[in-house]
């Protein structure tokens, strides 16, 4: 059984490493995604979006960790080849699963 903190840090470990297939055991069927661009209203919703525009493989260094009853939240530096941006995510989890997924960073390094 993972801890929450282990559960966030798969989900980036899978994000950056483009590993779209590894999601998916992490996350809740009823996922709520909130992001800069986009919002989804489940796991499938999601993870189609992600299927017709795979992320990119990058590199993320963790600045922070949180953790409280329900979430974690993760600070972190996210880097591609054109350059590197700050990253707060907050993921929220019940059962094991992420059940939602706030995603906050300033959109115009893109």
């Amino acid at each position: 059984m993972m801890t929450k903190q282990e559960i966030a840090q798969e989900y980036l470990r899978c994000f950056c490493e483009g590993n779209v297939s590894g999601l998916i055991p992490l996350l809740a069927p009823q996922l709520q995604f909130n992001g800069t661009f986009y919002n989804y209203n489940s796991a499938a919703e999601y993870l189609n979006s992600l299927r017709n525009d795979p992320p990119e493989k990058c590199t993320y260094t963790v600045l922070s960790i949180t953790e409280n009853d329900d979430s974690v939240a993760v600070f972190y530096e996210y880097g591609k080849p054109s350059g590197a941006i700050k990253i707060a995510q907050l993921f929220k989890i019940k059962n094991q699963k992420i059940k939602e997924i706030l995603l906050i960073f300033d959109g115009r390094g893109f």
